[in-house]
């Protein structure tokens, strides 16, 4: 997710190229998705996995569809508008980020 936020502040500024920023989300969203796919195919042993599974869930979704929005915006050449087009992706990268942090703990 991070890598995706830094290519499309990078995209903002005219820096990258539309080949590339579209490759990078497009790889971005494959990871994710790959891993979304992975998590939610476990059967949670508890109801308390149960809950963890839901909010994971909800986060990776939200994610995917953030880098769903930027990709599209990228492959249709809108490559110096992605910034606009990704306004969700920091929010869903620091929630993930703190996901993360809290599940680890």
């Amino acid at each position: 997710m991070n890598t995706a936020l830094i290519g499309v502040h990078a995209a903002g500024k005219g820096n990258v190229t539309g080949p590339y920023i579209s490759s990078l989300l497009g790889e971005a969203e494959t990871d994710l998705l790959a891993a979304q796919s992975t998590f939610e195919s476990r059967q949670p042993p508890s109801e308390k996995a149960d809950a963890v599974r839901d909010r994971v869930g909800e986060v990776l979704g939200d994610a995917a569809d953030a880098l769903a929005d930027v990709r599209i915006a990228a492959r249709r050449g809108e490559v110096r508008d992605l910034p606009e087009a990704g306004t969700a992706l920091p929010g869903v990268a620091k929630r993930l980020d703190s996901l993360e942090q809290e599940l680890s703990s």
